[in-house]
C-alpha cells in the first residue's frame, strides 16, 4: 500500500487551479464587454435626466422608463446648510423643475407625490 507523495500531486492541482481561475476571468471580461456594447439606435433611447435649479435647490427631472410620458422630479438635498433661506413648498418647486427643464407645464391634476419624496407627472407641452 503505497500513497503517492504530495509533491507529485501538487502540480496537477494547481494546474487546474490556474485554468479554471483563467477561464472564469475571460468570461468576465466577455460579460462586461457585452454589457458595455452599445445596444439599439440612439433615436429609441430615453432622453437623459437634467437637473435644474430652483429658489437655490437642486432638482434632477427625467421621464419615467416604465411609464411613457409621465416624469419624476427628485430634489437633491446634498447641502444640509442650516442656515439657507426658508423653503418654498416642495410641490411648487417641482412645477417649477419640471417647467424649466422640459419646457412644458406639469399637468396639476396628474401630479402626486412617492413615499421617496419624489413627484411624478404627465406634462402639457406647447405646440409648435
Amino acid at each position: 500500500m503505497t500513497t503517492s507523495p504530495l509533491p507529485h500531486t501538487l502540480p496537477h492541482t494547481l494546474t487546474a487551479a490556474h485554468t479554471l481561475t483563467t477561464a472564469l476571468a475571460a468570461a468576465l471580461c466577455l460579460t462586461l464587454a457585452t454589457c458595455l456594447m452599445p445596444t439599439g439606435s440612439v433615436a429609441n433611447e430615453a432622453p437623459a435626466a437634467k437637473q435644474v435649479t430652483v429658489l437655490g435647490r437642486n432638482w434632477v427631472v427625467a421621464p419615467v422608463e416604465q411609464s411613457p410620458g409621465l416624469y419624476r422630479a427628485v430634489r437633491l438635498n446634498t447641502e444640509l446648510l442650516p442656515k439657507r433661506p426658508p423653503a418654498v413648498l416642495s410641490a411648487r418647486q417641482a412645477i417649477r423643475a419640471f417647467r424649466r427643464a422640459t419646457g412644458c407645464r406639469a399637468n396639476l391634476n396628474a401630479l402626486y407625490r412617492d413615499i421617496t419624496g419624489a413627484y411624478f407627472a404627465t406634462l402639457i407641452c406647447p405646440r409648435k
